[in-house]
C-alpha cells in the first residue's frame, strides 16, 4: 500500500475514534453516569487508539520505510489496549 493512503487511512481513524471517544463522554456527561471503570473503560479505549495512531502516524511520517513493522506494533498495542478495556469492563 502507498504511503500516503496509508497515512490518509490512519488520520481518519485517528479522527474518528476520537470523535467516538468525545460522544461517549458527552453521553456519560449529559446522562450523568457514575464514574466506575465499566462507564468509562469504553470512552477511554477509543482514545488510547486514538492516540497510539497520531504516536504510529508520526513514526511513520519520520521514517516511512519501516511502515510495515510500525502497523504491526500498532496493531499489537493497539489489541492489548483493548483487551484491558474489556477486561475493566467485564470486571466491573
Amino acid at each position: 500500500m502507498d504511503i500516503e493512503r496509508m497515512r490518509h487511512v490512519l488520520d481518519s481513524l485517528m479522527i474518528l475514534s476520537f470523535l467516538i471517544f468525545a460522544g461517549l463522554v458527552g453521553i456519560i456527561l449529559i446522562k450523568d453516569f457514575p464514574l466506575t471503570n465499566k462507564a468509562i473503560s469504553l470512552p477511554f479505549a477509543f482514545l488510547f487508539i486514538s492516540m497510539s495512531t497520531l504516536a504510529v502516524t508520526g513514526q511513520i511520517d519520520d521514517n516511512p520505510k519501516a511502515a510495515g513493522s510500525y502497523l504491526m506494533k500498532w496493531l499489537f498495542l493497539c489489541l492489548t489496549g483493548v483487551i484491558i478495556s474489556a477486561i475493566a469492563f467485564a470486571v466491573a
